[in-house]
């Protein structure tokens, strides 16, 4: 057999046992960088003059630099982010309501705040509703895929009463244009995008508490290198136990 035959017949051997060896290890992230993916949703996280901000990007900023990772960070409509994070090693989703039905699409780092959503409305004449069910009667506008279209759903609000739009932002623009009747938010949320746009908080009505089940997360893709995870979590732990994440959180409340 000739020399360049036999080099030949060892490359594809050692190629083919590279090829087991990974499709035997489902974990391919190896890297020491994250991309980040993130929607308009202020003011937890949003691009304003070309710059990536919020509460949560500025905690996962703070923390990437702590654990010495090179992150980047992007701003995509959030049904768009869920996808590529599902299927790209060492991108990392945000922020991310931590429920039941997508515990195991991720890994999860945090927690970063906790989660309480309302179903905001306009003044909408008639008998005030007091049970989630009744929801069905109104439009109520949704960001697409988010976890509070699950949550409208597993209350019994059925899919033809829910007009789905790419952001919050956009969402909110159809309620403060009485295109929809509805849409569900934090306080926090809600506070921000009416002091946004010169509208007081009597503006809205706080119909009804959606859910306060779980938290808000940083959500990475199930193949990202473990030792990334495991170094982000101390660093969120590190900026927790320093009073560093709470003080990220009082640059974003309004002034007196």
């Amino acid at each position: 057999m000739s020399h360049s035959l036999v080099h030949h017949c060892l490359f594809a051997l050692l190629a083919s046992i590279l090829s087991a060896s990974a499709l035997a290890n489902p974990r391919t992230g190896t890297g020491n960088s994250l991309v980040a993916y993130t929607e308009q949703w202020p003011p937890y996280n949003f691009a304003e003059n070309g710059k990536v901000q919020g509460i949560a990007t500025d905690v996962l900023r703070a923390a990437c630099e702590q654990a010495q990772l090179r992150c980047s960070f992007q701003v995509v409509p959030w049904a768009r982010g869920y996808k590529l994070v599902r299927n790209t090693p060492d991108t990392v989703l945000y922020t991310t309501a931590r429920k039941p039905a997508r515990e195991d699409h991720f890994l999860w780092v945090g927690p970063l705040l906790p989660r309480t959503t309302w179903v905001y409305t306009r003044n909408i004449p008639g008998t005030p509703l007091r049970e989630a069910k009744e929801l069905a009667q109104l439009r109520i506008g949704v960001v697409r895929e988010e976890a509070a279209q699950q949550d409208l759903l597993a209350a019994g609000v059925p899919a033809s009463a829910l007009v789905e739009e790419s952001t919050n932002d956009a969402v909110f623009r159809m309620l403060m244009g009485d295109l929809v009747q509805a849409m569900v938010d934090t306080e926090v949320g809600m506070a921000w995008n009416l002091r946004s746009v010169g509208r007081p908080i009597g503006s809205v009505t706080k119909l009804m508490k959606l859910s306060d089940d779980g938290a808000y997360y940083f959500a990475l893709n199930v193949r990202s290198n473990p030792a990334l995870v495991t170094k982000l979590q101390q660093a969120v732990d590190k900026l927790r136990a320093e009073g560093r994440l709470d003080a990220i959180v009082k640059n974003y409340e309004p002034t007196p």
